[in-house]
């Protein structure tokens, strides 16, 4: 995002000052009427694997500088055929894709495995209902986002049998809905 302004410390700010950047800001809301999802703003997330590929059973953090819970997602993801196709990789030239898949889900309170741990590598998050409820969208087959229970932050489990080349996200995300805080 490029800088429209630079305050220094004790700078008056104008009321056209603050109409300018409103005038040029992107934002989303949700609808005010009869909606489950009214909670204000958005976040999103673009994200490529920074490693040429993605280990079979083996999860990345995609995100940790906000706390991802309690949030419906929509995701688009793409797993290049070969590596190294992201932007400054030697294959950027093929960066031109068609989404594999178009994914909404929720993320409630965080991921957990199927003992109701953290998952790590080899034990992928597991949605389930009780006794712990956990919280994971399946974005693809045995391909799982979902955020920490501790700490909110957002994971891409790799649950196939092979590696999967640089793969991409795009993410938009409600705001905490508070239903599930």
């Amino acid at each position: 995002m490029e800088r429209i302004a630079t305050y220094t410390a004790n700078a008056p700010i104008t009321s056209t000052q603050l109409n300018d950047l409103q005038d040029v800001t992107v934002g989303l809301i949700s609808g005010a009427q009869n909606n489950v999802l009214s909670a204000a703003g958005c976040d999103g997330c673009e994200w490529q694997s920074s490693a040429a590929e993605l280990v079979a059973a083996e999860q990345v953090k995609v995100d940790g500088t906000r706390d991802w819970r309690d949030r419906v997602l929509t995701v688009l993801f793409y797993a290049p055929p070969s590596a190294l196709t992201q932007p400054g990789g030697a294959n950027d030239y093929t960066y031109d894709y068609e989404i594999n898949k178009l994914r909404k889900g929720y993320t409630g309170r965080g991921g957990l495995d199927a003992g109701q741990a953290d998952p790590t590598n080899g034990n992928p998050p597991v949605p389930a209902a009780a006794p712990n409820s956990s919280w994971a969208m399946e974005i693809d087959t045995d391909i799982w986002l979902y955020a920490n229970v501790g700490d909110g932050s957002l994971y891409l489990y790799n649950d196939t049998a092979g590696n999967i080349k640089t793969p991409i996200l795009s993410i938009t995300a409600t705001a905490p809905t508070g239903l599930r805080p």
